[in-house]
């Protein structure tokens, strides 16, 4: 904000008048202050992939990813075929970060996502990719809402507070390459 913006929103006229400083010294002064930086962060590494247990149909799936940058949730279509979920054909297609691109090969509609002593009704588009090393589904975050994630990243956890308040899950570290 200006000088004059800030004479004559906050009324220092009255102020300017009172005082025993000149015009130019308090506008000096004010652009002095208005140039301040007000705190510098210190930059933190990257904290890692949220990854949580979890069971379809008694199949343990130790490695559920969790992204808040994702508004789907994805399943791999191999592993659809393995647990005999019911698929609805699909037409819709995604873009990930990477910019490769997939289409849904389907829908699994109300998958009993078991988690600690809760079910959770989840919508999966099933996709023919490899969702990785670790993790066969990736929860997004409509998901995230309905178990009440809250990651906390300056203490490095997520809880699941509408699952398990007292149960905190830590990152999975990037792997380093070598």
């Amino acid at each position: 904000m200006s000088f004059e913006d800030a004479y004559h929103k906050y009324i220092l006229g009255n102020f300017i008048r009172e005082s025993r400083e000149t015009d130019k010294d308090i506008e000096l002064l004010f652009n002095k202050v208005n140039r301040i930086p007000k705190r510098t962060l210190k930059k933190e590494q990257y904290p890692g992939k949220f990854l949580i247990p979890c069971s379809i149909d008694s199949h343990h799936l130790p490695n559920a990813l969790c992204d808040t940058g994702s508004a789907v949730n994805i399943m791999a279509i191999h592993t659809a075929e393995l647990l005999g979920l019911k698929r609805e054909l699909s037409k819709d297609s995604f873009t990930f970060v990477d910019n490769s691109q997939a289409n849904s090969a389907c829908m699994v509609k109300n998958v009993k996502v078991e988690i600690g002593e809760c079910i959770i009704l989840v919508d999966f588009h099933a996709v023919d990719i490899k969702l990785g090393e670790t993790s066969s589904l990736l929860f997004g975050r409509a998901f995230m809402a309905t178990v009440g994630a809250v990651c906390d990243l300056k203490r490095n956890k997520m809880c699941l507070t509408n699952v398990d308040e007292t149960v905190f899950y830590d990152p999975m570290e990037k792997k380093k390459s070598e």
